[in-house]
């Protein structure tokens, strides 16, 4: 079976919060989005790490197996946790169990 050689794994990060109007009102009150990204870690530089939503286990010896790519900035990354490491049977991701 072929192998998969990112880990996955599980990326809390911080979004941007955006307000559109031209003056903030005193009674506005901040808050912050908190997103939560799951899947392959395909990449990790000092500035950001790459995660891959989608990978294509029919696309055998092509280029395009992977896709839905998240680009994170480290400095808006909470927390980043490893749910399975590297080399995984593609068949084994499915049973991948909650901790």
């Amino acid at each position: 079976m072929d192998q998969v050689v990112a880990p996955l794994v599980a990326v809390e990060w911080e979004d941007i919060t955006a307000y559109s109007r031209t003056a903030l009102p005193e009674d506005f009150e901040p808050y912050r989005l908190r997103k939560l990204t799951c899947g392959l870690l395909w990449k990790e530089t000092p500035e950001y790490v790459v995660i891959v939503g989608d990978y294509d286990i029919t696309n055998e010896g092509r280029d395009y197996r992977h896709n839905d790519f998240h680009i994170i900035p480290r400095g808006v990354i909470r927390q980043l946790t490893h749910l399975r490491e590297t080399a995984s049977p593609l068949g084994a991701l499915q049973q991948v169990e909650a901790s």
